[in-house]
Parts: structure tokens; C-alpha cells; sequence
């Protein structure tokens, strides 16, 4: 298999991770990801294995049916960038859907070693909390056109 083939095989099954995760399936990404790896999203930046799966457990603790269906897989040079949708059910917020994007990086063995997802938080999240959610349309509704 060429190097480009390995990080196309490595990211298809990068993704079928997320689709799939359970609480009781996070480990099954060690065998994915570098020992350092590098995660952030608009939550959290942190770095290493453990901490990987840290926010992972997290999101189960803070969410019900959380789910991800990744919707395109697209690549620029040996960076990987994945299209998803995020959808689950929170106690204060209901229902939740996000759509979002992941620049995926590898390292020299073909392990993700970065991960920076980009998705919109105040639209998506912040909008939604009290008070702080008023603040924050007031703020966009006095920078829109």
C-alpha cells in the first residue's frame, strides 16, 4: 500500500470511529491516533491519549445519544478534512445538531496526530443558554447588516 493509500485507509477508519463510538468502544481509537495527539474544539485543547479520551467521556457524561455521521472525507496535500454532523440530546438544550468540519493531521507512522475540529459555537451552543445566549444575538444582531 502506498503512504497515500495507508493515510486514506487510516482517516476511513478514523472516521468509521466516530460513527460508531460507544463509551465502551473509546480505547478501540489507540490503534488511530499518535501518543501525543493533539485534539481541540471550541471545549477543549488538549494533548495525549488520555486526554483524548477524556473529552470523549466527557460528551457522555454531559449529552445523550450522541452521534456523528461523517458526510465527506477531502484532502489537501497529506491533511485530511472531514464534513459531519453532530446530533444529540442534552438535559437543558433538547435537541441538538451541529454541523461541523475536522482538519485531521498524521504523523510520520500514519497515526492522527492532530485533530482541530471547527464548528460554530455561539450559533450552535452559546445562542441557546440563558442570559448568555440574549448577549450574544444582541451582539450579532448589532454586527450583522
Amino acid at each position: 500500500m502506498t503512504e497515500r493509500a495507508e493515510l486514506e485507509s487510516t482517516a476511513r477508519q478514523y472516521a468509521l470511529f466516530f460513527e460508531n463510538v460507544t463509551p465502551e468502544r473509546i480505547k478501540e481509537v489507540h490503534e488511530l491516533i499518535s501518543d501525543d495527539v493533539h485534539f481541540i474544539d471550541p471545549f477543549n485543547d488538549v494533548k495525549g491519549r488520555e486526554n483524548f479520551e477524556k473529552v470523549f467521556h466527557k460528551m457522555y457524561e454531559d449529552v445523550q445519544e450522541p452521534r456523528f455521521k461523517i458526510l465527506d472525507l477531502a484532502w489537501s496535500g497529506d491533511l485530511c478534512f472531514m464534513r459531519w454532523d453532530f446530533t444529540c440530546k442534552q438535559k437543558h438544550l433538547g435537541n441538538w445538531s451541529v454541523r461541523g468540519l475536522t482538519e485531521v493531521h498524521f504523523d510520520a507512522q500514519g497515526k492522527v496526530s492532530a485533530h482541530y475540529d471547527y464548528w460554530d459555537a455561539s450559533r450552535h451552543f452559546y445562542r441557546k443558554l440563558p442570559i448568555v445566549g440574549a448577549m450574544i444575538k444582541w451582539i450579532a444582531g448589532r454586527a450583522a447588516i
